[in-house]
Formats: structure tokens, sequence, C-alpha cells
């Protein structure tokens, strides 16, 4: 697996997948980085998907260490990117220039909008809303697990064997000490989780 590819294996499923269910080793795990440097985050997070062909899903799970949670949101498109949340930003048609971003607090408020940069800037147009987006969310013991799923009619590209999605994934956590760790799986290398050209590939294979 290449630093910047991840294979998305098709699984059929009777449910959603649990946070701990086995099926989840057919997906491999990657890490996330702090997004500036690139390095080792204090606290791990890793990121797993898997897609239902047949049951029209793709599912992701994130799974991190957590000592100490910040979020206060309950509202959904609420800004939850002010605290403790997990986000995924997918460029469906492969077009750099517009991408849908996903977030989720511990709490499963969720956040979904679409970013235009196609005039050369920067624009968050909030009129995008997955019907029928879950997740599940908990944290037990120190460690913090989300599972998410998304039904292909949230996407303007289904997945297919032999096609490839943009993305990324990150995480944002608050320490009442240590501060704010801005986490990224293919990190930007700046403050910022929107540089779109780091994006790298979602590859749906069979």
């Amino acid at each position: 697996m290449l630093d910047n590819r991840y294979p998305c294996h098709n699984v059929t499923l009777a449910a959603m997948p649990q946070a701990d269910d086995a099926v989840w080793d057919k997906a491999p795990a990657v890490q996330l980085r702090e997004t500036q440097t690139g390095e080792e985050p204090f606290l791990s997070t890793e990121l797993r998907l898997l897609r239902d062909d047949q049951a029209r899903m793709l599912y992701v799970r994130f799974s991190g260490q957590d000592d100490e949670v910040h979020s206060n949101y309950r509202l959904h498109d609420s800004p939850i990117y002010r605290q403790d949340v997990m986000e995924l930003f997918i460029a469906d048609t492969n077009d750099l220039t517009y991408y849908k971003e996903l977030e989720c607090t511990p709490y499963d408020v969720h956040f979904d909008g679409t970013i235009d940069k196609r005039d050369g800037g920067q624009v968050l147009n909030m009129d995008y809303d997955i019907a029928g987006w879950k997740t599940r969310t908990h944290i037990d013991n120190n460690r913090l697990i989300s599972v998410w799923a998304l039904p292909y009619d949230a996407f303007d590209q289904e997945p297919k064997a032999g096609t490839h999605w943009r993305f990324n994934a990150f995480r944002i956590d608050h320490h009442s000490t240590r501060g704010m760790s801005l986490q990224a799986w293919q990190p930007t290398m700046q403050s910022t989780f929107h540089v779109p050209n780091v994006f790298g590939y979602l590859d749906f294979v069979g």
C-alpha cells in the first residue's frame, strides 16, 4: 500500500458494523500524523475504511487515544471544528477545487458542507446535508472509537471497483495543558486542513 493510497475493500454486511467487529480486520489501518510537521502525535489516531456495494454504504472507523474530551456543541452544522472533532474531506468527482467536508464530534454531532475553491477563494456552502448518515461514537478507557455509515446517495460519483476518490482524514484534539493537536492522514505541512493538492487516493478494490 502506497503512503498516499488507501485500498477500500468491498464487503457484504447484514448491518452497520460495530466498532469491534472482525470485519474491520479486512481494512488496512493507517495512522494520522501531526499535520504541520508529519510527526507522530502525542495521542495516536487510526483510520480504517470499508464499503458495501450491496447495501450502498461506505463505512469509516476512527480509533484513537483520548484523555480529555472538549465538545460542547449539540446542534447539527454548528462550528464543531472549534473543538474535538473527526473529519473527512472527500473530492468524490476528483475535482480538487470542490469537495465535501464531513465532521463528527465525540457525541455524534454532525457537520456536513461543501468547499468551493473554483474561483480561487474558499467558500463554505452549508446547503449540503446527508440523509441517512449514521455515526456511533463512544469513549471507553481513554479510547475514542467512531464508526460512520455514509450512503452512496450522498455522493456525486459512487464507489465502483477500479475507480478512486481523492480524500483526506483529520482529527482535532484539545487538551487543557498540551493545547491543540491537528492530525491528518496526509499532512498538509500547514496549520490548515484545506490543502487539497495533498489529498490521497481512496482506491475502490474488489
